[in-house]
């Protein structure tokens, strides 16, 4: 299939296909006589495969790491689960801090009238004052 059938069937542009092949996460995809790519069946599970791995979070650095230990065979695994791991740390630190924005969101609206209105009404007033043109507020 074409590249842009690739894309389609991926969901990723033709251009992240060619910068994978580029940077070695997917291996060089065999061209026809005119010079077009020619992706397999089995080129897109593979695609597939990657995709797993950064829909996880997972930076490409960490994903082309995977890759080739896994290319280097069995006495990778070890190596491999680490970066899961450290992929896994970086899912929780995000989900920690999301969890606090969540709980200042919550703050913020069950105090809406008693606290945030008045700061907020405080603070564009002082911004005026200062100078602040409300023309540079889009809106």
């Amino acid at each position: 299939m074409t590249i842009s059938e690739a894309a389609e069937r991926t969901g990723l542009s033709a251009d992240t296909l060619r910068y994978y092949e580029r940077i070695g996460l997917i291996p060089p995809v065999p061209r026809t006589e005119s010079g077009l790519r020619a992706y397999s069946g089995e080129m897109i599970e593979w695609i597939n495969f990657i995709q797993q791995f950064k829909e996880i979070g997972m930076p490409l650095e960490a994903i082309l790491n995977y890759v080739k230990l896994a290319m280097l065979g069995s006495g990778t695994r070890q190596e491999r689960k680490v970066i899961l791991l450290e992929t896994r740390r970086s899912l929780m630190r995000k989900i920690d801090h999301l969890y606090s924005c969540l709980k200042q969101a919550d703050y913020q609206l069950k105090n809406y009238d008693s606290r945030l209105l008045p700061e907020t009404e405080s603070a564009v007033k002082r911004w005026r004052l200062s100078g602040g043109a409300e023309e540079n507020c889009a809106v």
